[in-house]
C-alpha cells in the first residue's frame, strides 16, 4: 500500500512545492490540509495554488467551500477520509499539505464528535472578543478549561473562542468530549514531515509574497468579499490579508499600513505555526534543507514505526 504523506509547516515554507515535487516523482495527488485554503473566495490571499501551479497534478479540497459557511475540523475530516482511501484504492499516493496542525492532529489522533455551536453562542463569545480582548478570553478560558487551554499556543482567538463556546454551548469542556477520540487514519500508515525554514528568510518570503498578493489582485479580491456583506464573525473573515485590509477598503486605514499589518500578523502567525509543529512528536521529520527532504523522499517506502 502507498504511505499517506503529510507536509506540514508554517506559511510560506515551500509545501506546496514540495507537495508537488513528490506527486509527480511517486505518482500522487495532493489534498488540501489548510483551513483558508478551502475558501471559493480567497484564491489569492489565502496563497491558493493557481492551476498553472498545480502542474496538472491532482488537487483535491481546494476552493470548493463558500465564504458563509463555518467550515469545521470535523467537516474536513468526514471529507478527507474518504479521498485518501479513494487514492489507496487507485493505487495512488495521498500527499496532505498545509498549515493547519489541528487537521492533521485531528487526523492520526481523532476528533471529538462535539454537537455544532448555535449562531448566538458564537455572536456572544465574538462580543466577548470584541469588549474585553483577547486576554481576557484567555483567562476565561483557562478558568473553564485549563487543560485546553494550556495547549492553545499564544493568542490565539479561534481556539479559544473554540474552547469557550464548546462550554457555553454544552455546559461541558473541550477536554471533557476530547477524552473519547478514535484516529480517522492510523499514525504508523502515514509518513510526516514538517519544514521548518531559517526563520529570517521566511520572514523575507513572507513580505514579499503579501506584496505580490497585491499586485497581482489581492486587493480587488478582498474588496469582492467585503462587498458580500459576510458576517464579520464567519471563519473566513479572519483570514490573514482579508482582516487587515478591511480598515482600508472602509476608508479607516491607508493602504500601507494595512500591508504592513498584514505581514506583521502573517510572521507572527508562521511563528505560531513553527512553535506548533516543532512540538510535534517523533514521527514528524523536521526538515530544514534540501539533503532532509531527499532522506525523507528516499525512505518513503520503509516501514513506518
Amino acid at each position: 500500500m502507498k504511505p499517506i504523506i503529510c507536509i506540514a509547516g508554517p506559511t510560506a515554507s515551500g509545501k506546496s512545492a514540495w507537495a508537488i515535487e513528490i506527486a509527480k516523482k511517486y505518482s500522487g495527488e495532493i489534498i488540501n490540509a489548510d483551513a483558508m485554503q478551502v475558501y471559493g473566495d480567497l484564491q489569492i490571499l489565502s496563497a491558493r495554488p493557481t492551476m498553472q501551479e498545480m502542474q496538472g497534478i491532482p488537487h483535491h479540497l481546494f476552493g470548493h467551500v463558500a465564504g458563509d459557511v463555518r467550515y469545521s475540523t470535523g467537516q474536513w475530516l468526514r471529507e478527507v477520509q474518504p479521498i485518501i482511501l479513494d487514492c489507496l484504492a487507485r493505487d495512488v499516493m495521498p500527499i496532505l499539505a498545509g498549515g493547519t496542525g489541528l487537521y492533521f492532529k485531528a487526523l492520526m489522533d481523532g476528533l471529538a464528535e462535539v454537537p455544532s455551536i448555535s449562531e448566538g453562542v458564537h455572536k456572544k463569545i465574538q462580543h466577548m472578543l470584541d469588549e474585553r480582548g483577547i486576554a481576557y478570553l484567555r483567562t476565561e478560558a483557562e478558568h473553564i478549561d485549563p487543560l485546553a487551554t494550556a495547549r492553545v499556543l499564544g493568542n490565539d482567538p479561534q481556539r479559544l473562542t473554540r474552547i469557550l463556546s464548546v462550554y457555553e454551548e454544552t455546559g461541558r469542556t473541550l477536554t471533557d468530549w476530547q477524552s473519547n477520540t478514535r484516529p480517522i487514519i492510523p499514525r504508523q500508515f502515514c509518513k510526516c514531515a514538517v519544514l521548518l525554514p531559517e526563520r529570517a528568510g521566511l520572514y523575507e518570503r513572507i513580505n514579499a509574497r503579501f506584496a505580490n498578493m497585491i499586485d497581482n489582485g489581492g486587493l480587488e479580491e478582498a474588496k469582492a468579499v467585503f462587498a458580500k456583506g459576510y458576517d464579520s464573525v464567519l471563519p473566513m473573515m479572519k483570514a490573514i490579508g482579508l482582516q487587515q485590509l478591511g480598515p482600508y477598503i472602509k476608508g479607516a486605514a491607508n493602504l500601507h499600513e494595512s500591508i504592513e499589518m498584514a505581514s506583521r500578523d502573517t510572521r507572527r502567525l508562521a511563528k505560531r505555526q513553527y512553535t506548533w509543529f516543532r512540538g510535534q512528536g517523533e514521527n514528524w521529520l523536521k526538515i530544514t534543507n534540501n539533503a532532509q527532504k531527499k532522506v525523507f523522499e528516499e525512505n518513503l517506502y520503509l516501514k513506518t514505526d
